[in-house]
């Protein structure tokens, strides 16, 4: 019984504490007011960067197996492009062409 008179009281706090410029929508022209010609920006605020050299570590050299393996998937996707049209006619996507092809490259050794 307590809890519709307390939110009637609660609702009626709220609308005598927010301003009438808070209770309407920014968005929606009032009838009488001018359209504004052009939508006001605000300025970016202006931040002090760190400089990126002493925050970040430098990068480590990727390994001789990563780097085969991107020569693989390099070969792989020029063959693709290639092929594409009779490759997907035989039902290949993608995904299950270039596991196949780097397996085989990785086969002959390259």
């Amino acid at each position: 019984m307590r809890l519709p008179l307390i939110a009637a009281c609660f609702t009626a706090a709220c609308a005598l504490a927010l301003p009438a410029a808070a209770q309407t929508n920014p968005l929606q022209q009032r009838p009488g007011a001018a359209a504004p010609s052009a939508p006001a920006r605000a300025a970016p605020a202006i931040t002090a960067a760190a400089p990126a050299a002493e925050t970040t570590k430098p990068k480590r050299a990727r390994s001789e197996a990563q780097l085969k393996n991107d020569n693989r998937l390099r070969a792989c996707g020029a063959e693709w492009r290639a092929n594409k049209p009779e490759l997907t006619k035989k039902g290949y996507n993608w995904i299950r062409y270039s596991t196949e092809c780097r397996k085989r490259l990785a086969a002959r050794g390259q």
